[in-house]
C-alpha cells in the first residue's frame, strides 16, 4: 500500500470519487497530531454493546488510537447509535488469548495495569508515565479475570469519595483515560504521540474510507 503524506497529497487522488474539503483534511491532520502513542485500553470480555460503544467513544475523544479487545467468552459487538461510528477512526485489535495480547504490548514497552479492588492497587493518579500504559477494564459482572490480573504488571484503582465504591465499566474507562491522557499531555515529549509514519498510514486509511462513501 502506498503511503500518502498530507504535505504532498496529489489533488487528483482526492477527486477520484469524492473530494475531501480543506477543512476536513485539516481536521484529520489536527486529530492525528494529538493521537497518543503511550496509552491504550484492554477490554476483558466486556459484553454489553452499549458499554463497549461508550468506551470506544471515550477512546476516540481522548485521543487513544489503539484499543485491544479480549474475546474469549464474550462476542465483541458495537452499537453504532452509541459509538456514533467512532470505531472507524480507531485501530481495534481483537485477541482470543490475553497472554498473547500482553506479550505483544510488553514487547512494545507497555506496562499493563489491571483495574481492581485490592490493597496493593495504586491510584490512577499515581501511575508512572515513564513507560507506555495499558489499562485493563473488566467484564460487567466479574470484573477483570483474576488470571489476567496475575499477568499484569500492577493494579490500579479509581479513588472514590462517596458512598458509591464502583463505577459502570464505560464510566470508569472514561475517568481513567481522561486522567491519564491529561497527565501524558501535560508531560509530553516526542514519544508521547504516534510517529509520522503511523500518521501517514492512518491518514491514508481514512482518506480511502472517505473516497469509498
Amino acid at each position: 500500500m502506498r503511503i500518502i503524506a498530507y504535505s504532498s497529497i496529489n489533488p487528483t487522488f482526492l477527486t477520484m470519487t469524492q473530494k475531501i474539503t480543506d477543512e476536513r483534511l485539516a481536521k484529520m491532520n489536527s486529530v492525528l497530531d494529538k493521537r497518543l502513542n503511550k496509552l491504550t485500553i484492554i477490554l476483558d470480555n466486556v459484553f454489553d454493546r452499549h458499554n463497549i460503544s461508550a468506551v470506544l467513544r471515550s477512546c476516540e475523544a481522548f485521543g487513544i488510537q489503539d484499543v485491544h479487545i479480549i474475546e474469549t467468552t464474550e462476542k465483541f459487538v458495537v452499537n453504532r447509535e452509541i459509538s456514533h461510528r467512532c470505531e472507524k477512526w480507531l485501530s481495534l485489535h481483537i485477541w482470543k488469548d490475553f497472554k498473547k495480547c500482553a506479550d505483544f504490548l510488553k514487547k512494545n514497552g507497555f506496562t499493563i495495569y489491571s483495574t481492581c479492588f485490592a490493597d496493593d492497587a495504586v491510584s490512577i493518579h499515581d501511575i508512572s508515565i515513564d513507560s507506555p500504559i495499558a489499562i485493563v477494564v473488566g467484564n460487567e459482572h466479574r470484573g477483570v479475570d483474576s488470571e489476567i490480573t496475575e499477568l499484569c504488571d500492577g493494579k490500579v484503582i479509581i479513588p472514590m469519595h462517596g458512598f458509591v465504591q464502583s463505577l459502570n465499566v464505560s464510566v470508569a474507562s472514561a475517568v481513567a483515560l481522561a486522567a491519564l491522557s491529561f497527565k501524558l499531555r501535560s508531560n509530553a515529549d516526542e514519544s508521547t504521540f504516534i510517529t509520522d509514519g503511523r500518521k501517514n498510514e492512518l491518514r491514508n486509511k481514512w482518506l480511502n474510507e472517505h473516497n469509498q462513501k
